[in-house]
């Protein structure tokens, strides 16, 4: 033994020697004399003298290899735990840098950067095992979602400022169905009454909010896109004055932060625009707000739209079209004893107020008309659009839009007719201007006595980017509609983006390092059937269990499933998995061994045999699995050596290669008796020695520990205040260190240890002791 392992300092071994002569009197020679050998070792002292894990393999199980579960980013920023690593272990996977949410863009296209470090980095004698093609958590659901949703009909409203994409703009329906960043340091609740409207999202920020980004509120938007000019409008209000900014994130919460509001205690709207720029934080795939920092406080949001900004098609020259002045501006008429006012408050499309036009009689179209000049006279040979809201108390199909001289005279004819009704609709066009002199429009109502109400009135010329569009009324709903797509459509769609990531994992330079890969992890639900098949979907603890997606014309697709959340058996069917095969098989190497992979197998065996059956589905139907994965997160007091080989037998059976793809040992607590280390050590063990039992050689494909440490950076989200790994808090050796390699081992190695290892562990390269 060389001094690169765990040394007690010397001064400490003299006392040993020195000090308790009852016991130096057991194992002295009998002429007195001690000699190193016969000095017997304590528990921490045999620890201190084990080799690396991966020697005992080497030596004991050169059939199979030990593996360890890790993250990339600890591994390529904690250089003593790399070192640790690499010493021990054959075989890495990354708990989550090769998964699909990790690499997936929202736009579809694959980001490598912290897998080509991992690998870099990796020593070329490692294996790496590829951890996982497909799962139902941890999938690029922005992506994913994006296939399969129906084609969004955006209908602008009149004092929209972008092509809205947030179908939940509203809270209409009474939820915050779509929102995400709902983790923040606030209470938040979705109440009546909202702006103009009848419900509103409604934050009340905790004590803990000391800064703004501790309360977020984020759409998931899809990929922007470099060049494209973006708006958005909010309306906002707060107890307190609270400082509202509108900001912009990546999946690794990289940002860009705009315009910054002040909230008072009344409605606000709060509207911006931005070109998205080549220097700009890549990736952004999600926009919305930030506002906290104000303990205490309280801040109600409504009505959020985003999207590309709309584009005026026209140079407006009517200034005073929507009447919110509550006055009649520029506009005059004349005939039959026709009238013009400004309606009641509240009448207006959408609005407070808008012109109301009162003929008393039949007549001809133009024995009532309302005008309106122009600031200068139209140019011959441009082209001019106008659009303009309308309802009346009759039907009149003969409702007209006229262009005239200053005299009346010389005009462009009816350039529009309509059917004016009994609710709010849209007309609007364009002509080329003939005649010289055109100075002032005319609006004829005078062929069918009654009322009649026109707002948003817009005249002006085209601009040369401005292509026809037809104007829909819209309504509070969002201003958007949906069309569905066929069940064929998204199964296309999901086997087209299933393929492009396999394929793109497979051929990236370097993964030719992976040999072997989970391609379907955890197909099977608790209640042992396909997840994702027949309403099976995640419970998610605490959480809103995921429920089978909705979707309709009006409101569009609601997966119903949590972030990143995403079934690709809902969609394709059973197939899923045989096209996952077939795919991965198309593009590994012919060496790569594929598998699937799920947990609790020791102790449910109708699950195990749910996922034998899942196995055979896919043979059945053309393709091979190679290899079957069991998760063994099992807990040191209630774990059996019975449950174990049942598994492994059962196992092994299916004539597969058997992997323990995931496995570690949990006390519940994170400051163990020496009692629950030794239990904990005797399971590691217990474990090694059934699957050496139970799998034949030929089938051992090995055993992968889960995480190295007990340290708090690798239990942040699994078994926190847990204490499950071979190694303590602190990268040192424990108890269970010594179970694994005894179990590889098929003996108690220390066994054989004696005072000349003691004292070997302090020699260096070309001396016998370390001096004094």
């Amino acid at each position: 033994m060389k001094l690169n392992r765990i040394i007690l300092p010397l001064m400490a071994c003299a006392l040993t020697w020195s000090s308790c002569d009852d016991q130096i009197m057991e194992w002295k020679n009998s002429d007195g004399s001690i000699t190193a050998s016969d000095i017997p070792l304590a528990l921490k002292e045999k620890i201190a003298n084990y080799d690396y894990i991966k020697s005992y393999v080497a030596q004991y199980a050169p059939n199979m290899n030990v593996g360890l579960g890790l993250g990339a980013d600890l591994y390529i920023n904690d250089a003593a735990y790399r070192t640790i690593a690499d010493a021990n272990f054959q075989m890495f996977t990354t708990g989550n840098a090769m998964k699909h949410s990790a690499v997936v863009k929202a736009n579809g296209e694959l980001n490598f950067t912290t897998i080509d470090a991992f690998l870099n980095l990796v020593p070329a004698d490692i294996q790496i095992y590829g951890h996982n093609f497909l799962w139902h958590t941890q999938q690029k659901q922005t992506y994913l979602k994006s296939l399969i949703a129906p084609e969004v009909v955006v209908e602008v409203g009149d004092d929209d400022v972008c092509e809205n994409i947030v179908s939940n703009y509203g809270f209409e329906g009474g939820n915050a169905n779509g929102w995400t960043g709902l983790w923040g340091k606030y209470n938040y609740a979705v109440e009546q009454p909202g702006h103009d409207s009848d419900y509103a999202i409604r934050f009340t920020m905790t004590s803990e909010s000391n800064a703004n980004y501790d309360c977020q509120l984020f759409w998931p938007t899809g990929m922007l896109e470099i060049g494209v000019t973006y708006a958005y409008s909010f309306w906002v209000k707060s107890d307190q004055n609270i400082a509202v900014q509108f900001i912009g994130q990546n999946s690794s919460y990289g940002g860009i932060y705009k315009d910054t509001f002040t909230a008072p205690s009344e409605w606000i709207r709060c509207t911006g625009e931005f070109t998205y720029a080549e220097s700009d934080t890549k990736d952004i795939e999600r926009v919305g707000i930030q506002f906290g920092g104000t303990p205490g406080s309280t801040v109600w949001v409504d009505d959020f739209k985003f999207g590309k900004k709309i584009e005026e098609k026209m140079i407006n020259i009517i200034d005073d079209g929507k009447f919110e002045d509550g006055t009649l501006g520029s506009w005059f008429g004349w005939g039959n004893g026709s009238t013009r006012t400004i309606s009641e408050k509240g009448q207006g499309y959408n609005s407070d107020y808008c012109m109301v036009m009162v003929n008393p009689s039949d007549g001809d179209s133009w024995s009532a008309q309302t005008a309106h000049s122009f600031p200068e006279t139209l140019t011959v040979g441009k082209t001019y659009m106008y659009s303009a809201m309308v309802k009346a108390t009759v039907i009149n199909p003969d409702f007209t839009l006229q262009v005239q001289d200053a005299n009346g005279g010389n005009g462009e004819g009816y350039v529009s007719a309509a059917t004016a009704v009994d609710q709010w609709i849209p007309i609007e066009g364009e002509f080329v201007c003939k005649n010289e002199g055109i100075a002032r429009l005319c609006i004829n109502y005078g062929k069918v006595a009654g009322t009649y109400y026109i707002d948003n009135f817009k005249f002006g010329e085209k601009k040369e980017t401005a292509t026809a569009q037809t104007l829909r009324a819209s309504t509070r709903a969002g201003g958007i509609s949906y069309k569905l797509k066929t069940p064929e459509e998204k199964k296309a769609a999901l086997l087209g983006a299933m393929e492009a990531w396999i394929k793109g994992m497979l051929q990236h330079q370097g993964m030719e390092r992976v040999k072997e890969w989970d391609v379907i992890n955890e197909p099977i639900a608790d209640n042992n059937q396909w997840r994702g098949i027949d309403g099976n979907f995640m419970s998610n603890g605490d959480d809103a269990p995921d429920t089978a997606p909705v979707e309709d014309e009006e409101n569009g697709l609601n997966l119903n499933w949590a972030n990143d959340h995403f079934y690709w058996g809902y969609y394709i069917g059973k197939e899923y998995a045989v096209k996952a095969f077939e795919y991965a098989r198309k593009y590994a190497a012919a060496d790569v061994k594929l598998y699937v992979n799920d947990y609790n197998l020791e102790t449910n065996p109708s699950k195990l045999a749910a996922l034998i059956d899942f196995v055979n589905y896919i043979e059945d139907n053309g393709q091979t699995v190679d290899g079957i994965g069991t998760q063994m997160h099992v807990t040191a007091s209630s774990i059996t050596r019975e449950q174990i080989d049942a598994m492994f037998k059962t196992m092994a059976a299916t004539g597969k290669l058997v992997r323990v793809t995931e496995l570690d040992v949990a006390l519940g607590t994170s400051s163990p008796s020496a009692e629950q280390l030794a239990t904990q050590a005797n399971v590691y063990q217990m474990i090694f020695e059934s699957y050496k039992a139970n799998v034949p050689e030929s089938q051992q494909s090995g055993i992968t520990i889960w995480t190295l440490s007990d340290n708090a950076a690798e239990h942040e989200y699994w078994l926190s205040g847990d204490a499950p790994n071979l190694f303590d808090a602190n990268y040192e050796r424990k108890h269970a260190y010594k179970g694994v390699c005894d179990g590889i081992a098929g003996k108690d190695i220390s066994a054989d240890f004696s005072g000349d290892d003691w004292k070997n562990a302090y020699e260096t390269e070309g001396e016998e002791t370390p001096a004094e």
